[in-house]
């Protein structure tokens, strides 16, 4: 009686989609280490490749193929909650979760035309339960430290978010998603008005968060299309910074020309898989986010010596526990608008990534006070 007790008390477990991905597998890690008596799943079209990380973290192993139409219906227990790390491009996974009643986050949505179709699925299937679109840069994290920031000011007039990244650093297949909308504009606010703006344009320089200037240029996020309703923020812009300076200025020769827009052709899809898709072997990546209002600035720097995985596995596990909790409303939401900033940072320190914040009243998570006996 007392160990069927115990197994009606155990949680439901946690599905990640995409876990043993580059993204993925970082995100399984660091759940498991946060919650060590969590169930966790990791699935997707190929689960055999994650049974080496399954049987080390001590989770289970799912077949969940976003392409079908009701992905979860295989499944041989309904999850808790879903952290989505690839792509859904039929919305199937988020529409099979809605009318689940599963509460899911989604860390790869971020193009205006995935959000407007989300949004109508929303309308349509009223979902019971919360739908975390965590698709900014980093899963999330740039909307989680812009909140951090304009909450140190009360109001902020600008936020400035400036991302360092390396074309040497380790990426997943999905990350063609993110190049293919450097080929298309997007309507960022500006003084409080939608203007329409094209990627890789806006060059100038920024401070990066390993302390040196670097070239800079705008870039399609999705926290330039929330942050400026959700935190009543005017103006909202997110620039990117290679390690590489020559990468950028190719980068910006590419879509000057055309060839961006014409590499989304499909009858070019090897030349765009090698030129985006392509991993390297890692690199270090960082994250600026500067608010300014009237009368004062306040920054945040956030520096990852493991890559843009592991920073990004940041914001997808803040999202899944988000989910898990089961404290957000139902229907959508975005990172920002549930945003702990001390809870947020301490994650992030203990994680080992250096954050180093400028124009703060106080540090947080405080400093721990040393001990009488050190």
């Amino acid at each position: 009686m007392a160990s069927r007790a115990k197994r009606a008390a155990a949680p439901a477990p946690l599905l990640i989609v995409g876990g043993y991905g580059v993204v993925g597998e970082h995100a399984a890690r660091l759940i498991r280490q946060r919650h060590p008596d969590l169930p966790i799943v990791l699935a997707g079209r190929n689960p055999e490749q994650g049974k080496a990380l399954a049987a080390e973290i001590g989770a289970t192993t799912a077949v969940v193929d976003v392409r079908a139409e009701r992905p979860l219906g295989a499944l041989d227990e309904q999850p808790g909650a879903v952290l989505a790390v690839v792509s859904d491009p039929g919305d199937h996974l988020i529409v099979d979760a809605m009318r689940r009643g599963i509460p899911i986050a989604d860390i790869n949505r971020a193009g205006h035309a995935g959000i407007l179709d989300v949004t109508v699925g929303v309308s349509r299937e009223r979902p019971t339960t919360p739908v975390l679109l965590s698709g900014a840069f980093y899963a999330g994290l740039n909307a989680l430290m812009a909140a951090a920031a304009v909450r140190e000011l009360g109001q902020a007039e600008h936020v400035e978010i400036a991302v360092l990244s390396s074309s040497d650093d380790k990426v997943g297949p999905d990350s063609w998603g993110f190049a293919e909308r450097l080929a298309w504009p997007y309507y960022g606010m500006r003084e409080g008005k939608r203007q329409p703006t094209h990627p890789l344009t806006g060059r100038r320089l920024v401070r990066c968060a390993d302390g040196n200037e670097r070239p800079a240029a705008l870039i399609s996020t999705l926290e330039q299309t929330t942050v400026p309703l959700t935190l009543g923020v005017p103006t909202v812009e997110t620039r990117i910074a290679l390690q590489s300076v020559p990468s950028l200025y190719a980068m910006i020769g590419l879509k000057r020309s055309g060839a961006l827009r014409a590499l989304t052709r499909p009858a070019l899809h090897g030349v765009r898989a090698a030129l985006f898709q392509s991993s390297g072997t890692g690199d270090f990546c960082g994250l600026t986010v500067t608010a300014h209002n009237a009368n004062r600035s306040v920054s945040i720097d956030l520096l990852d010596t493991r890559g843009q995985g592991h920073l990004s596995a940041m914001g997808a596990v803040r999202a899944a526990e988000r989910v898990l909790a089961r404290d957000l409303p139902a229907g959508i939401s975005f990172p920002e608008q549930s945003a702990e900033p001390e809870t947020d940072i301490e994650m992030l320190r203990q994680a080992g990534v250096v954050v180093r914040l400028t124009g703060f009243a106080k540090e947080f998570p405080p400093t721990p006070a040393p001990s009488a006996t050190a």
